[in-house]
């Protein structure tokens, strides 16, 4: 700043900055957690080097509710805040992805690997059964939307949440207009949001561009990818049954292959070497009166799996200005266009068909000799195989999308101490989805062609008008604030589905090809809209304690009129014990903060849970019917009740940093959807208010500076968190709740049990004697599977960590991300799939083996006696068919993985000044390398250790840790360059 003026600038990352000043003036330079300094500008040369001072890093100012500022020491929950520079630099083109092991409690999973894949986000712990558990993402004060498409709502049906993934609308977002994010964790810290922020907060502040000389910046990133860690194929036995080669089968239980048989790798025929291309222009400038900021970025990227591609334009603009010295203005506005083609996932992708093709013949020649018709292996004389590339070629799986995000926010300071701010904002879009199978992929190439086209728009106006009081009182040893809010959210969907089939022009691809009398048509529009009213008082004393009160009731439109309205509190407070006389001179101990919170919020339902909507009946006379949903006019709000306590370090001079966090909350009157009740409800499903869990755990992070001076620097960071759960009560009548779309290898899904957390897996575990023995056939001297259902595994890991180092000297900077589990239980279902088909080597190994006599004792009447029967009947695996046991699901589970994979590698160089003082175009420029994803270290054996078998629009607790033929994150590598434009 200059001194005695309000006219100043800011920085870039590496400490360069322009300012127009004159002769014979002082400039005071400050950063947090640094001493101030002035210097006349005749005196400036070289460097300013700021000493630290450690006094002040309690007053970090972060961005909080509705875009508002907060002293981080005044804040009772746990908050972290990125650096936009971080995200930018991690090599994603995706934000939320960029966030993985830096935060933690933070949990992100994608479905897939694939470019546009939907992302999952669970902070701290599930909190809704079957409904949303995401946080909602604010961006500059405004919720952004970040739905994900579920595909059973296609007029056609014949698709759902465990084969199609459809892009998050998170995606939308270009990581390089990203100026800070913090993470607000807890209910209290997200209370005021409301219903949306029940899961937490996400916020996101956006770049406004900065004072001083205007500046052009461009960026650019050159990407390959390749997958790896796909199970080996064994290539010794051909197709067949008991050992005897017949390509009828698509099970490998045939004879041995020949030695001059050539061998073919089906699976690499559908991967690629993946590329992606992005580049960034941005214009910004001002004054100290008014910036502007607008940008440019253009990402376009092909996939590893063949034919997959992804594509994003980014337009932006924003600024802020002080039109007087009681009215200041913010504005932004970004547009976004992406394309995505996809292919299916799981047993219906291409992976999973490539292993079922004869490996003997060249699945990449996947058209016929007439070029049209899908070509049949050679050696194959049945007609139900299904060439994958043919699909990926012929096949349409696409997402296409406009979206909008805007905000106008006035501030105005009406009275000294006081402000209003208003604020409207709108997020808008418009997307079209398209499936469209070919005619010739089919038994026989006689198939009729089917088009599923679904346009589906949604509008999303926010309201917030917020006015606030702070002050200080007896020589500014009392603080008080106060926020007196209204906040008005709307969730508006149109969306039309159309279907037809028996394609009139065998390769058009339209829904105007199809025949008239298959088409059916869906209409749906919902509207969801929240009222609320919102109240925060804050008092302080002496800098040091805080107490903070907190209040808003909302009215939503998705519950019934007498259950509409719900109030909920939340407290929070915090001690720098730091800041007491006593510890005031302890040099080790720089901030010592002690703090707590409680809060409650509440979680409305989804919209048409009241009265579902009705459908044609069919019936003479025609009407209208519910389907297989039941209404319910008496659904209550979800309360999530949350509690927290933590402490915040800072020693040695801030040399080290660290944080631990205890939390439990109660989630009660969960709204659960597709709850299975007796039929004489009259319905197959229902949506009811049923069931409690309880959630607790931990998180926890330190960061050290190990060294810190003028020329290097070397950082290192380690966070960790555990989560646990317990359902304590579901309806006395309900033994399990279970999600079907996770039901994908044997019996084996995410059912959730009275007693038991809500991520455990059941299944059909063996049957066992009072002694724990399992029990055998006499028959056929196999294990015998329980008829029931029961708990088999729980899928959350026991401790969840990143870490991270990064080392600075002159103009060099290297940095590293790791992320992973331990303890994790994943299931196989890959492998299953793979021993049931006879590819992998496992197969191999069993029908080697010789013949096998299973531990356990015989079920012949006398398994519970003194005295049971051991089993000792041998089974042979060579004399089965065309498989051979596979075991249950317990099998299936592998328990105590380990998991650690490099997310991120980067290598930067920034050009001295000398080298470009003489230029007259660049002012900076920087070069760098990123990898992602190097390498993963595991003892599981499957394909991806945090497998995803439903995209997110799933909802509820997903179905990661459930790895049946995913697609994992490849590995990639990165090379680029960012310039400053005099």
């Amino acid at each position: 700043m200059i001194k005695g003026s309000n006219k100043g600038t800011s920085t870039d990352f590496y400490g360069n900055y322009n300012i127009s000043v004159a002769k014979g003036k002082t400039l005071v330079f400050s950063s947090i957690g640094y001493q101030k300094k002035e210097v006349l500008v005749k005196n400036i040369t070289g460097k300013i080097v700021l000493e630290e001072d450690t006094s002040v890093l309690g007053e970090v100012v972060i961005t909080a509710e509705f875009g508002l500022k907060r002293v981080k020491r005044s804040i009772g929950s746990s908050v972290q805040h990125i650096d936009g520079k971080t995200i930018e630099d991690s090599g994603r083109e995706n934000f939320i992805t960029a966030l993985a092991g830096r935060v933690p409690g933070l949990n992100i999973g994608s479905t897939s690997g694939n470019p546009g894949a939907s992302t999952n986000v669970v902070l701290r712990n599930i909190t809704s059964i079957s409904g949303n558990n995401q946080p909602l993402y604010v961006v500059d004060g405004i919720p952004m939307n970040n739905s994900t498409f579920d595909p059973s709502g296609m007029a056609g049906g014949g698709f759902s949440v465990r084969d199609m993934d459809f892009s998050s609308r998170g995606n939308d977002f270009n990581p390089e207009d990203v100026e800070s994010i913090t993470v607000l964790k807890g209910a209290g810290a997200a209370a005021l949001y409301g219903s949306d922020a029940s899961n937490g907060a996400i916020i996101i502040t956006t770049k406004k561009g900065k004072a001083g000389k205007g500046t052009v910046r461009f960026s650019n990133f050159l990407k390959f990818s390749n997958a790896y860690g796909y199970p080996e194929m064994q290539d010794k036995y051909s197709n067949g049954a008991k050992g005897t080669t017949n390509y009828y089968y698509t099970s490998k239980y045939g004879g041995l292959y020949p030695e001059d048989t050539k061998i073919y790798d089906n699976i690499d025929a559908v991967l690629q070497t993946g590329v992606q291309e992005r580049y960034n222009v941005s214009v910004e400038g001002g004054s100290d009166k008014a910036t502007i900021r607008g940008s440019f970025s253009q990402l376009n990227e092909t996939g590893v799996i063949k034919t997959t591609e992804y594509k994003r334009t980014n337009l932006s603009l924003s600024g802020k200005a002080e039109i007087t010295d009681w009215l200041t203005f913010e504005g932004a506005l970004q547009y976004t266009n992406t394309g995505n083609n996809k292919v299916r996932t799981g047993t219906a992708g291409p992976l999973y068909r490539a292993m079922l093709w004869p490996m003997v013949d060249d699945m990449s020649n996947y058209l016929a000799e007439d070029g049209s018709h899908m070509r049949s292996p050679e050696y194959y004389l049945d007609d139900d195989l299904l060439n994958p590339l043919f699909g990926m070629h012929k096949n349409k799986y696409y997402d296409e999308s406009d979206r909008f995000i805007s905000n106008i926010s006035l501030n105005i300071t009406p009275l000294k101490n006081t402000f209003l701010r208003a604020q409207v904002g709108w997020d808008v879009g418009m997307q079209t989805y398209v499936t469209s199978t070919h005619p010739y992929y089919a038994n026989a190439n006689a198939g009729e062609g089917q088009y599923n086209l679904v346009q589906s728009n949604f509008s999303d106006p926010t309201i917030n008008i917020i006015g606030g009081y702070n002050n200080k009182f007896l020589d500014d040893k009392f603080s008080f604030s106060a926020q007196l809010g209204y906040h008005q959210v709307e969730n508006g969907v149109t969306r039309a589905a159309s279907y037809g089939s028996n394609f009139i022009e065998t390769d058009f691809q339209s829904i105007n090809n199809t025949d008239p009398l298959s088409q059916t048509a869906i209409q749906r529009n919902t509207t969801r809209r929240v009222q609320g009213v919102s109240g925060s008082f804050e008092f302080g004393y002496n800098n040091l304690a805080f107490l903070t009160l907190r209040a808003r009731n909302d009215w939503s439109s998705t519950l019934p009129v007498e259950n509409n309205s719900y109030f909920y509190p939340a407290i929070e407070g915090s001690l720098i014990i730091s800041d007491l006389d006593f510890m005031k001179n302890n040099e080790a101990i720089n901030l010592l903060k002690l703090r707590g919170s409680w809060a409650q919020v509440g979680k409305d339902a989804r919209p048409l849970q009241i009265d579902p909507q009705l459908q044609q009946t069919n019936l003479t006379g025609g009407g209208f019917q519910y389907g297989f949903t039941g209404p319910n006019p008496n659904l209550k709000p979800e309360i999530t009740t949350a509690n927290e306590i933590g402490v915040d370090l800072g020693l040695f001079k801030n040399r080290v940093k660290a944080s631990f966090t205890y939390f439990t909350t109660e989630n009660s009157d969960q709204i659960v959807q597709g709850f299975r009740l007796s039929y004489a409800t009259g319905f197959v499903l229902n949506t009811l208010n049923v069931g409690t869990f309880k959630t607790k755990g931990w998180e926890a992070n330190i960061d050290v500076d190990v060294i810190r001076n003028n020329d290097f620097t070397w950082n290192v960071g380690v966070n960790g968190s555990q989560g646990s759960s317990e359902v304590v009560s579901l309806p006395e009548n309900v033994t399990e709740y279970y999600n079907s779309y996770t039901w994908n290898s044997g019996n084996i899904r995410n059912g959730i049990m009275q007693g038991e957390s809500i991520s455990s897996l059941t299944g059909r575990a063996y049957e066992r004697n009072d002694n724990g023995d399992i029990l055998i056939s006499p028959t056929t001297g196999l294990p015998i599977t329980d008829d029931e259902w029961s708990i088999i595994g729980d899928r959350e890991p026991k401790l969840r960590f990143g870490m991270n180092t990064s080392f600075k000297y002159k103009n060099f900077r290297l940095s590293s991300l790791f992320a992973g589990r331990l303890g994790a239980t994943v299931v196989n279902g890959t492998k299953r799939y793979m021993m049931e088909r006879g590819t992998s080597w496992e197969s191999v190994d069993l029908r080697e083996s010789g013949p096998q006599v299973f531990t356990g004792v015989i079920r012949d009447g006398n398994e519970n006696t003194d005295n049971p029967t051991q089993n000792t009947i041998a089974v042979d695996y060579s004399m089965y068919g065309s498989s051979i046991f596979t075991g249950g699901d317990e099998d299936w589970l592998e328990k105590d993985v380990n998991y650690i994979r490099m997310q991120e590698l980067r290598l930067s160089y920034r050009l001295d000044d000398n080298l470009l003082k003489n230029s007259k175009l660049f002012s900076q420029m920087n070069l760098f390398f990123v990898a992602n994803d190097l390498f993963t270290w595991t003892n599981y054996s499957g394909i991806d250790a945090v497998g995803n078998t439903v995209s997110a629009a799933a909802g509820g607790t997903g179905g990661e840790g459930i790895d049946v033929w995913s697609m994992p994150n490849p590995r990639s590598y990165s090379v680029g360059v960012s310039i400053t434009l005099n």
